[in-house]
């Protein structure tokens, strides 16, 4: 009568419950990750604006004006101001996302680098 041999142990099993206790610890750390930033209270939009270039162009001098939103909430319909002398210029940006930043321009007649630039208001998204 033959003998019968035992298969010899085989190391799939352990190895598949390393790769399910591993996607198990990667999958409760990204939902502990977003329970945790919902949790936290948002800052409202911190609008700052300035002049980071300026171009000469035919119908005048336009400046590059840099947005920047420092808080935690998106701000909408962003409008945005540059007086040079008795010149005023205006622009609206749809959005600025919260922790980024978006590009305006305004236009003026002569250098516009001494410029006043600011933000005057936004809305919620």
């Amino acid at each position: 009568m033959p003998s019968k041999k035992k298969p010899a142990a085989s190391t799939r099993p352990l190895l598949q419950w390393g790769m399910a206790l591993l996607g198990a610890v990667i999958t409760l750390t990204a939902i502990g990750i977003v329970v945790w930033e919902a949790l936290q209270p948002t800052a409202p939009p911190a609008l700052s604006a300035r002049i980071v270039a300026v171009d000469v162009t035919a119908a005048g001098q336009v400046a590059t004006v840099r947005v920047q939103n420092d808080g935690d909430d998106t701000a909408a319909a962003v409008d945005i101001e540059g007086v040079l002398g008795d010149q005023t210029a205006t622009a609206s940006l749809d959005y600025v996302p919260g922790h980024g930043h978006a590009k305006a321009y305004l236009r003026f007649d002569a250098d516009p680098r001494a410029a006043a630039v600011s933000v005057k208001g936004w809305s919620a998204p």
